[in-house]
């Protein structure tokens, strides 16, 4: 018997709101893949499909893009110290911080010079490091992007997110076309992703299936 089937409900059916709780919180890391195939008693065969069907969930991401003039902003004589006076137009934007747990940053740029160009995410709300790219490669038009996770999630509050740029040879004068960001928010929930925790601890054969192992998903103490 394959996963579709008893997903349709024949032999020994799964039931759907269970079945699609727990993919949700397979997906987002808070079940491993023995928790689920032991909840509904997937076989070799059912597992296979499981993963596949997996593979088709995307986690909802916030992107914004922080470009500049169409053109470009060639920072001349950039500077060895971030925020020097052609390094001030390379765009900010504001960003709820809550929850996030995975930063990917992006710039696209033209290097010119021969140092090791930064460019900064900048916190300056909180005036903190969000992540950086350091480039010492080749000079020429490039796309570069880093991604930074966080142990623990981030707390709430709206903060104000600038790209800052540097290089260790002074002189350098890279061209900034545009620069972007996504998020990913692991920690707190959607309504739907509540749903999908309340159902699936509802179920007897989940191990959310008790107040504590609920309570500490849900981060309440």
């Amino acid at each position: 018997m394959s996963l579709y089937t008893r997903l349709l409900g024949q032999g020994n059916g799964i039931d759907l709101h269970a079945f699609q709780a727990a993919l949700g919180e397979w997906e987002r890391g808070f079940m491993t893949s023995q928790q689920v195939v032991a909840m509904f008693a997937l076989d070799a065969g059912e597992q296979t499909e499981a993963l596949t069907l997996v593979g088709k969930l995307v986690y909802p991401r916030d992107s914004v893009t922080m470009s500049c003039i169409p053109a470009g902003h060639t920072l001349t004589n950039i500077g060895t110290a971030y925020d020097g006076t052609g390094g001030l137009a390379l765009g900010y934007a504001l960003m709820q911080a809550n929850g996030i747990t995975q930063v990917i940053f992006g710039v696209r740029v033209n290097k010119v010079g021969g140092g090791t160009q930064s460019w900064q995410l900048w916190n300056e709300t909180d005036a903190q490091e969000v992540c950086v790219i350091n480039d010492a490669g080749a000079t020429g038009l490039k796309s570069l992007s880093v991604t930074q996770n966080f142990a623990q999630a981030l707390g709430p509050g709206i903060k104000t997110l600038r790209v800052r740029a540097k290089s260790t040879t002074a002189a350098d004068d890279p061209v900034f076309f545009s620069a972007m960001f996504s998020v990913r928010r692991g920690s707190n929930m959607t309504a739907v992703e509540l749903h999908e925790v309340l159902l699936l601890a509802a179920n007897p054969s989940s191990p959310l299936h008790n107040e504590a192992s609920l309570k500490a998903r849900l981060g309440i103490a």
